[in-house]
């Protein structure tokens, strides 16, 4: 309710208060530490990355950037702020110094307050905005940093003094915010790691739960149908998905659903599932799979973080801004375009190849 209220209140924001952004910002922009100055990359010892977004899928787009900003800056100390505890996780395993957690709401107003107090005693180097939300903003006025860069922005540029002007921004959400690393580097990146880090023992434990699935079969498939708005793909197109592949495999293969609090019960009931509140465990079981469907919510991208094979329906938004960016994986924008028997003789083992 409270991030609904949140949404509501900003949309309000926006529609009424434009025209006082201006002197907001230019009151929130007057940090005594900010330096005129940008510094050189060796003068930069400590770094905050602020990021306070509710969409769990949003988190898995900010790794590009985290891992692009520790190859930059490979000696300084990276600190992040989130909005959850549970997105915390997704970043253990990174080297960051810090992971602060705002609880930006309503009904956690004082929480938020405290934290923001916490984070006032801290003086930062850089102070990174990746993407120029309202709340990102505010914040970064508040935090004290010598200097502040996000995306040039003529009224965020009140507060963040030192951002920067880019030619060209890529329309995807996880690269659109790689063009400030690049310009502070000074070159365009020659690789982009969109992955997170893993631990072998993640690995390891969910390799053992997807083989008790698999039995004597060659190939298992995972599949999510959970949704939200016009992304909610309905059970007959899961129905003829399944379809596809069962009579294109030489053999059977072993299905199974992944449920969640909006997803109590499978597709078909003799079908196997599989639940975990833990975002890490999810990644790590999804990756262990042979492949794994799903339209386009935050299950998809932490498996294409988690490095799985995915196969990404894509039937209400844009490829170009939210696709998945693992080598292996496969983004459609309609089930006809989903050629079972060409997916199934791409996948290990090489045994398993799909009838023609």
């Amino acid at each position: 309710m409270s991030r609904k209220l949140l949404r509501r209140f900003d949309q309000f924001r926006r529609r009424h208060t434009t025209g006082l952004n201006a002197s907001l910002y230019g009151l929130l922009g007057r940090d005594k530490f900010l330096l005129n100055e940008r510094l050189p990359a060796n003068q930069v010892k400590r770094i905050l990355v602020v990021r306070n977004n509710p969409r769990i899928g949003n988190m898995y787009f900010l790794l590009p950037f985290l891992n692009a900003l520790r190859d930059l800056y490979p000696a300084a100390q990276i600190e992040l702020m989130v909005i959850a505890h549970g997105q915390a996780k997704i970043f253990e395993g990174m080297s960051l110094q810090k992971v602060w957690v705002s609880n930006f709401s309503f009904d956690r107003i004082l929480e938020f307050f405290k934290t923001l107090r916490e984070l006032r005693e801290q003086t930062y180097d850089l102070l990174l905005m990746p993407h120029g939300s309202t709340t990102d903003t505010i914040i970064g006025g508040l935090a004290h940093a010598r200097n502040k860069i996000c995306l040039w922005d003529e009224e965020k540029s009140r507060i963040y003094r030192h951002a920067i002007k880019v030619d060209q921004i890529s329309p995807h959400a996880a690269r659109s915010p790689l063009a400030l690393i690049e310009a502070l580097a000074g070159h365009p990146l020659s690789t982009v790691n969109h992955h997170m880090m893993l631990r072998q023992q993640e690995k390891d434990q969910a390799t053992f739960e997807v083989n008790k699935i698999k039995g004597s079969r060659s190939l298992c498939i995972a599949y999510f149908r959970g949704a939200r708005g016009n992304k909610i793909i309905p059970n007959e197109h899961w129905h003829a998905v399944r379809a596809k592949f069962d009579s294109a495999a030489t053999e059977p293969i072993a299905w199974v659903e992944i449920l969640s609090p909006d997803v109590k019960e499978p597709l078909t009931a003799e079908t196997r599932t599989w639940q975990s509140a833990n975002l890490r465990e999810l990644g790590a079981f999804l990756a262990a799979c042979d492949l794994f469907i799903c339209g386009d919510t935050g299950p998809l991208h932490l498996a294409d973080a988690a490095g799985a094979k995915c196969l990404g329906l894509f039937t209400a938004t844009p490829i170009e801004h939210y696709g998945c960016m693992g080598d292996e994986c496969l983004n459609l924008t309609s089930m006809q375009q989903i050629d079972a028997a060409g997916i199934l003789s791409s996948l290990t083992p090489p045994q398993l190849k799909a009838s023609h």
